[in-house]
Order: C-alpha cells, then sequence, then structure tokens
C-alpha cells in the first residue's frame, strides 16, 4: 500500500469526535502523523506546540462561539503559522464557503462527508500546492 503522506504532520481542528476519529484514522493509514484538536480552545498555542506543521485542516462550524474563520484569520495574522497551507473541510453550503474559503487565504475546501478513499489525495494534492475546492 502506498503511503502518500509519509512524514507529513496534520493538524485538524473538529469538534465531531465521529468525524475527527474518521479523519485521523484515514490519515494516519496512509503514513500521516496527525494532531487533533476536538476542543477548538487555544487552537493557536496547540499548534504552536505541535510543531512543526505541514498542513492544517479545519471545520468551519466549531463551538464556543469560533469558527473556523476566527482560527484561520489567527493563524494567517501569526508569522510563524502564516504560510502553513489551510483546507477547510465542512458540510456547509459550499456555494456559500468557498468564495469565503479563498478570501481567507485558505487554498482548499473539501466537502463532508468525505470519501475514504479520495481524502488523503486530496490533502496530498494541497500539500503539492495544489489548490483544491471540492463540493459533494
Amino acid at each position: 500500500m502506498t503511503r502518500i503522506l509519509e512524514n507529513k504532520r496534520i493538524f485538524i481542528v473538529e469538534d465531531d469526535i465521529s468525524n475527527m476519529a474518521i479523519f485521523a484514522v484515514t490519515l494516519s493509514n496512509n503514513g500521516a502523523m496527525v494532531v487533533q484538536d476536538h476542543w477548538n480552545a487555544s487552537t493557536i498555542q496547540f499548534i504552536k506546540r505541535s510543531m512543526p506543521i505541514d498542513i492544517i485542516l479545519l471545520d468551519l462550524m466549531l463551538r464556543r462561539g469560533i469558527s473556523g474563520y476566527d482560527i484561520c484569520d489567527s493563524i494567517k495574522a501569526d508569522p510563524e503559522l502564516a504560510s502553513i497551507p489551510v483546507v477547510a473541510v465542512s458540510a456547509s453550503d459550499p456555494e456559500i464557503e468557498i468564495p469565503k474559503a479563498k478570501s481567507k487565504g485558505m487554498v482548499g475546501f473539501i466537502g463532508k462527508p468525505i470519501s475514504l478513499l479520495e481524502f488523503p489525495k486530496q490533502v496530498a494534492a494541497c500539500l503539492r500546492g495544489e489548490q483544491l475546492w471540492l463540493a459533494y
């Protein structure tokens, strides 16, 4: 089996435990080292403690009155983190969210539910510098 994410460190911000488990197992099975943030409290500090990070996968609808866009804004405003590619992974309406994600500097949008076969390939494409705007 090809491990297309070998030695890649992926930080996932997702408040749904089931989605987090699916994402983490799928990416880990493809060689990635996954750091999970399902509480979305102090996410920026958690990312910094987890460095180096190759890519951040970010749910848009989170708890505690915080959105994925709030976290993205904080990432992009921090010189230490600003160059890390950020991809939205969301069940939100792609017609609304894709333009907004682009305007926030994200490199992609992957609609939920994810495809277990395609998800690692999609993340690998973003790691190669490709932009990916997928709505399911």
